[in-house]
C-alpha cells in the first residue's frame, strides 16, 4: 500500500501537517462560536436542527463538543437541548467514523502510532470484549473526536462502536445540563427570578450536584476497569 511505501519521516509529516491543519480550521471555528450561535437561534421552529448540523460539522475538526453541549443548555430548554446533544453526538460519531476508516485512515494509523493508550486499542478491541471497553473507554475523560477516530481503525464493527458511543451521553448530558442551569441561575441573580418553569433553582443545583456525583463515579469505574485490563497505562515498549 502507498503508506507501506512512504519513508518514516514523511508519513510523520505529512500527517502532522494534516492535524495542524485540521486543529487551526476547528480554532478559527471556534472564535466565531458565539456568531453561530446566534445564527441556530435566528432559526426559529428549526433552530435544534441547526444546532445538530453545526456540531456534526465541527466535532470532527476538534472544536470542543464540551463548549457545543454547553451551548446547547444554554440556547434550549432541557429536554430540546438534551435530545438534540444525543442526536447529534450519534451522527457526529458516524460521521467521524467513516472518515478516519476511509478517507483519512493513513494519517489516523500514523498519529495514533505515537500514542501508546491509543496504539494499544486495535489489539484489544476485537472479540467479545469489544463492545464493553469501547462503551467503558466513552466514560472516561478522552477528547470525543480523538478516541473516536482511533476507535474508527481498529477492528470495531460500526454498529457496536455506535451503540457504544451512549457511554459519553452521561457527559455530554451533564454539560447541556450545566449550561442550562447557569443560564437560569444567572437570571436568578441578575434579575431576583424565583423560578424557572417547573422546577426550583435550589432544585435545579441539587440536581446538577446529582449528575456530577455519577459522572465523576462512572469515569471511575470505567478508569479501575481499564486498568484491569491495562489500558489505562500500557506499558512502554523498546523502540
Amino acid at each position: 500500500m502507498l503508506l507501506q511505501h512512504m519513508s518514516l519521516t514523511r508519513k510523520l509529516s505529512v500527517a502532522l501537517a494534516c492535524v495542524a491543519l485540521v486543529l487551526l480550521i476547528g480554532h478559527e471555528l471556534e472564535l466565531y462560536l458565539p456568531d453561530m450561535e446566534v445564527w441556530v437561534q435566528d432559526m426559529g421552529v428549526f433552530a435544534p436542527l441547526g444546532f445538530v448540523l453545526l456540531f456534526v460539522v465541527l466535532a470532527p475538526i476538534f472544536v470542543s463538543v464540551d463548549a457545543l453541549c454547553f451551548t446547547a443548555g444554554i440556547l434550549f430548554p432541557i429536554a430540546t437541548g438534551e435530545l438534540t446533544v444525543m442526536v447529534a453526538t450519534y451522527l457526529s460519531a458516524a460521521l467521524i467514523f467513516y472518515l478516519g476508516r476511509d478517507l483519512f485512515r493513513a494519517s489516523v494509523l500514523t498519529i495514533i502510532a505515537g500514542h501508546q493508550r491509543f496504539a494499544t486499542l486495535d489489539k484489544v478491541i476485537s472479540g467479545d470484549n469489544a463492545f464493553k471497553l469501547m462503551f467503558l473507554l466513552r466514560l472516561t475523560p478522552l477528547p470525543f473526536a480523538l478516541l473516536s477516530y482511533a476507535l474508527s481503525v481498529t477492528e470495531a464493527k460500526f454498529w457496536p462502536y455506535l451503540v457504544a458511543t451512549s457511554g459519553i451521553l452521561i457527559y455530554n448530558g451533564t454539560l447541556v445540563y450545566l449550561g442550562y442551569t447557569t443560564k437560569h441561575l444567572s437570571g436568578f441573580l441578575v434579575k431576583g427570578a424565583s423560578q424557572t418553569g417547573f422546577v426550583s433553582h435550589a432544585m435545579l443545583v441539587f440536581g446538577l450536584l446529582v449528575l456530577l456525583a455519577v459522572l465523576i463515579y462512572a469515569a471511575k469505574i470505567a478508569g479501575d476497569t481499564l486498568k484491569q485490563l491495562n489500558l489505562e497505562k500500557p506499558k512502554e515498549q523498546s523502540l
